[in-house]
């Protein structure tokens, strides 16, 4: 019969697994608790979480999930660093690890993907979140901005052709650019 403290930590860890757009294993051993603590106010900062965790049961969790491929990064110390912006978390643990010769970054999963530390690595080149929010708000809007000077201006039925047209390019761009991000990623 599994013991309380392991099914609390399992609970733990698939709400990890819920909310997180990226999970980050880490391996800590050989820090103070001043440099973990230091390393936790950094990804606070950021939205960030940081959590140690017994290997087996994020290994279960990840099963659970359909996760393959996580069990060889699940040796030694594991703690995990979870958030909503792959970039964020990415760049924050490198910059860190880079100050501190013993903290580690053995690899991540990114939705139901495994990536080795290359891959994490790589993330950190990807647009933030907000960055691509912004892009997407500025995509829906300059076609509306668009119409709306047309309809103003001369013939109403060039203008739209030429509003909608615009829109399917810069549409069909985005969708390019996010397919070669991803296939970057996945490369790394």
């Amino acid at each position: 019969m599994p013991n309380e403290a392991n099914v609390q930590q399992t609970e733990q860890i698939r709400e990890i697994f819920n909310t997180a757009d990226v999970v980050l294993l880490t391996d800590f051993q050989g820090l103070t608790v001043a440099e973990i603590n230091e390393l936790r106010n950094q990804l606070r900062a950021a939205n960030i979480g940081y959590k140690v965790c017994k290997n087996t049961l994020v290994n279960v969790v990840a099963q659970e999930r359909g996760i393959e491929g996580v069990t060889p990064y699940l040796k030694g110390n594991t703690a995990l660093a979870t958030g909503t912006d792959p970039a964020a978390s990415s760049k924050i643990l490198h910059e860190f690890g880079e100050e501190h010769e013993n903290f580690k970054i053995k690899g991540g999963i990114l939705g139901t993907q495994v990536i080795d530390a290359a891959g994490v690595e790589a993330l950190q080149d990807m647009p933030s979140r907000d960055v691509l929010v912004a892009k997407t708000v500025g995509l829906i809007s300059a076609p509306l901005a668009g119409l709306v000077r047309t309809l103003h201006q001369g013939s109403p039925a060039n203008g739209i052709v030429n509003v909608l047209s615009a829109t399917i390019r810069q549409v069909a761009s985005v969708l390019v650019q996010v397919a070669e991000q991803k296939k970057e990623a996945e490369n790394a």
